[in-house]
């Protein structure tokens, strides 16, 4: 395959090896030896088997009078503008005499190429070309000691015609009615972050509204970033015409503080949201972020909440601070977040924070004579740490300001008798003090 035009994105086993429980399925891509200039510029290796030896699994048939697929290939194809209109040929490629064969059960015939036909259904064999090649497998391949290969399988090139930009449903129509970004789209794309591909209807128009709906024109389909440029152009905010693709990319980082959503860093303004709940949840939002709009839909058979967060008039979340309180599981499988800009941004929960100030019991206690001491800030701030002993002197102190997260401290008391000793963590309002034992 012409790799500038193609890139393989999904290579999977069909319908015939889980038919019959076939064992082993895998691929790699690059030639498999020195074909000097003869290669292609994508070449593709597959290959399947019935059963290894002492696997786990046993196969129920061999194909015997099946008819059906053996695998497919999903290619992403080039969004690039000199390729539209144009058919790129998918073929099936000899670099050596096993290539594009099949063997039997027992492994003592292999059976080879017959005829070989271009995608139009010309005959293009030619035994005598040799490899590496288009056409089949030479008459030199046809050898052995004791069973020679049998040419019995026959080859059908095809390939893919990338459509003209002139054909592609209009950008930003996303509900296919021939009226580009107007609000019915916004409501549709919206609905689609909520409730998957059903929100487009009709199985026939699904593609379309897909195809439809790279409104940044950044080549990838179906991103919140699309959503938030749709609504700008909506409100004759930006420009509805093909922008580049960015020469950056935006990043947002997420903690969870408790069962609330908050944004901790952001290289750029956050236009919208999409997240993926595990679990029944019931979100609601941040009173920092009240000026967006939520819609949340519970999927019982996967069991997990689909949530979008956007704002009809083109506004911004906050820089940073809480956004969405969760109300139910707070494991967030997914994030997705679109710049204001219109752009894919780079959207991750580092951790989770904490809810409340707390001071943890030390371990290990009794201890001599290291110990550890760990802490919780829900919020930035100066803290403070201080360790005394049985008559109220101090004895040893930390502070330092820093973000919200947990924390933790060793303390070495090597220099100290034994005895009953106190620490105290005073962090904004907060204030807490445990005791501990060094015991030599």
């Amino acid at each position: 395959y012409d790799a500038s035009a193609l890139t393989p994105a999904d290579i999977a086993a069909g319908e015939l090896f889980e038919a019959c429980g076939w064992e082993y399925f895998t691929y790699r891509h690059g030639p498999d030896g020195n074909c000097g200039s003869g290669c292609p510029s994508g070449l593709l290796h597959i290959v399947s088997l019935a059963e290894t030896n002492n696997g786990a699994y046993h196969p129920g048939c061999f194909l015997d009078g099946m008819v059906g697929t053996l695998g497919s290939i999903k290619f992403l194809v080039s969004n690039d503008r000199n390729l539209e209109c144009q058919y790129v040929p998918i073929s099936f490629f000899w670099l050596e005499c096993s290539d594009n064969t099949f063997s039997s059960r027992g492994g003592d015939t292999l059976w080879v190429s017959r005829y070989v036909y271009d995608f139009e259904l010309n005959n293009i064999t030619d035994n005598s070309y040799g490899m590496p090649g288009f056409y089949g497998v030479p008459n030199d391949c046809l050898i052995g000691d004791k069973v020679v290969p049998i040419r019995c399988v026959d080859y059908i090139n095809g390939g893919i015609d990338i459509i003209c930009a002139d054909s592609i449903d209009a950008r930003g129509d996303i509900n296919l009615n021939g009226v580009s970004f107007e609000i019915s789209d916004a409501v549709m794309l919206t609905n689609y972050f909520v409730y998957g591909l059903d929100a487009f209807g009709p199985e026939e128009y699904v593609q379309g509204a897909i195809a439809a709906s790279d409104v940044n024109a950044d080549g990838i389909p179906l991103s919140v970033a699309d959503l938030v440029y749709l609504i700008r152009v909506i409100m004759n905010d930006v420009q509805p015409y093909a922008k580049p693709v960015p020469h950056r990319t935006e990043e947002a980082e997420f903690a969870l503080v408790g069962k609330t959503l908050t944004i901790t860093r952001t290289s750029g303004l956050i236009g919208a949201l999409h997240l993926v709940i595990e679990g029944k949840a019931e979100p609601t939002l941040a009173e920092e972020a009240s000026w967006m709009e939520l819609q949340y839909n519970y999927d019982a058979s996967n069991n997990r909440t689909k949530v979008i967060i956007y704002n009809m008039q083109g506004k911004s979340f906050p820089e940073e601070g809480p956004v969405l309180n969760i109300n139910g599981p707070n494991t967030v499988s997914s994030i997705e977040a679109g710049s204001y800009d219109g752009s894919i941004m780079m959207a991750q929960i580092n951790k989770l924070l904490p809810e409340d100030f707390s001071l943890s019991q030390n371990y290990p206690n009794p201890f001599n004579p290291m110990t550890t001491i760990e802490f919780a800030l829900p919020q930035a701030c100066d803290w403070k740490l201080t360790v005394f002993n049985i008559l109220g002197q101090v004895v040893e102190t930390w502070s330092d300001q820093s973000t919200a997260g947990y924390y933790k401290l060793e303390w070495d008391a090597h220099r100290y008798a034994s005895g009953v000793y106190f620490y105290r963590l005073t962090a904004g309002n907060f204030s807490t003090t445990k005791k501990m034992v060094l015991l030599k």
